[in-house]
């Protein structure tokens, strides 16, 4: 169910996009992508809180301690609303600091950029919060409520975007922004309250416990969850940054053909993510249990698996300008690199994703630090370097493209290797 949810969900985005292009037109929806982009980036800027739930949660329950389940539940909550109050001063400070009109390319009046990013910026901080659900129900096993609660919130935000069309379609563009980022904001904060109630009924936790977290389990907390952040932060920087450096070399209307593409690509690998997120906790279950051959034969069908997702992939790309040509609009004509290479990311980030559940599940990040680390600090320069070759907005999917290659091939030979090992002192 949780791939019939992302398709879902998917597909929910897939329709929102040429209607945001239509009512916003194409400059103001770069700006809208800008700012939804953010929204991404706060919602995943937890300290790595939540990828600890997914993985202690499933250990504590392999023990039968519910008591320290809800202590450790309840600090979680607690954490993410000051680290919430924190983010919100955050950019506030930024936004005193920085001129980001003008970094970003922005034609609006500064006062208004700063109070749309601000606005957004108050929804997400909430909604981070709250967002804690999800982790929670992929940690008990039922991933498919964290993948409904998406594709309600989604379907729910079209609706509410074709009335908003329809019903306020003379308005000042500025206006327009405001009206967008209040609806995408307070369907997210509905759906995720609905959600996060329905899971504390469901699953029988509560906050009501006298138990406090033990230190050391705080510690693992801090610990775990600042490598689980690096990673965050550190794929935030590799895959969602490429907005940002568009807008600050083309300007924001260049981001439309980027973004259009990489949504069509979206579209497959938010449906294949969503299959494979359960594999996080049940990789977590069977390296306890030592059962090495489980493992192995996880890895070896999603290898043979890959192949048809090439083949699928491929098919894609051969159809995605006729598609296109319906989806937005009959003058839409993306350049031919780009899509090329957005496929080959597509591909490269499925194959990477799987083995990164595996590390992630088992808590052994240090080579996935290592190579995120890498690919981090080569990102930005390889874009530049590719700009400069006059590769234009294409530069930026190469760049990440060149990273995951790499991933590729480390990360497989890794992941054997830690079974391999596992398998010998059985």
């Amino acid at each position: 169910m949780s791939g019939f949810y992302k398709a879902l969900s998917g597909l929910a985005l897939f329709v929102s996009i040429p209607v945001l292009i239509h009512y916003l037109g194409n400059t103001s929806y770069g700006v809208w992508v800008l700012v939804f982009t953010l929204f991404q980036w706060v919602l995943l800027m937890d300290f790595g809180l939540s990828s600890v739930l997914k993985t202690k949660i499933p250990e504590l329950q392999h023990t039968g301690n519910t008591d320290l389940i809800n202590a450790y539940v309840k600090s979680t909550y607690k954490i993410c609303s000051y680290i919430a109050v924190g983010i919100f001063l955050l950019f506030v400070l930024l936004f005193a600091v920085f001129d980001v009109k003008n970094l970003l390319n922005i034609e609006f009046d500064s006062a208004f950029v700063i109070q749309l990013f601000l606005l957004n910026i108050l929804f997400f901080c909430i909604n981070f919060v709250l967002n804690t659900h999800k982790a929670l129900f992929v940690s008990v096993h039922k991933g498919k409520f964290a993948e409904q609660s998406i594709a309600v919130t989604q379907v729910s935000f079209l609706i509410l975007l074709i009335l908003t069309t329809q019903s306020f379609s003379g308005l000042a563009i500025e206006t327009k922004l405001y009206l967008v980022s209040f609806v995408n904001g307070f369907v997210s904060l509905l759906i995720n309250l609905i959600y996060t109630l329905f899971f504390f009924k469901s699953e029988k936790f509560s906050f009501k416990t006298k138990l406090e977290t033990p230190k050391e389990y705080l510690n693992s907390i801090y610990r775990l969850g600042m490598k689980y952040m690096a990673i965050q932060v550190g794929g935030l920087i590799l895959f969602s940054s490429d907005n940002y450096i568009l807008a600050y070399f083309f300007g924001p209307e260049e981001i439309v053909p980027y973004e259009v593409v990489s949504k069509y690509f979206q579209f497959p690998l938010m449906i294949l993510l969503a299959g494979m997120a359960p594999l996080w906790s049940k990789f977590t279950k069977h390296y306890l249990e030592r059962d090495a051959v489980w493992i192995k034969n996880a890895f070896r069908k999603f290898n043979y698996f890959f192949i048809a997702i090439l083949i699928g992939v491929i098919v894609f790309t051969l159809v995605a300008k006729p598609v296109m040509t319906v989806w937005i609009s009959k003058d839409f004509n993306p350049p031919f690199l780009l899509l090329i290479f957005v496929a080959v990311m597509t591909a490269l980030r499925i194959f990477t994703a799987f083995y990164g559940y595996f590390f992630n599940g088992i808590g052994n990040l240090r080579s996935y630090l290592l190579l995120l680390s890498g690919s981090v600090l080569i990102k930005l320069p390889l874009s530049y370097l590719f700009i400069k070759l006059d590769f234009g907005i294409s530069s930026v999917v190469i760049a990440s493209s060149c990273c995951l290659l790499i991933w590729s091939f480390v990360q497989p030979m890794e992941a054997y290797k830690i079974v391999s090992d596992l398998k010998k002192h059985e």
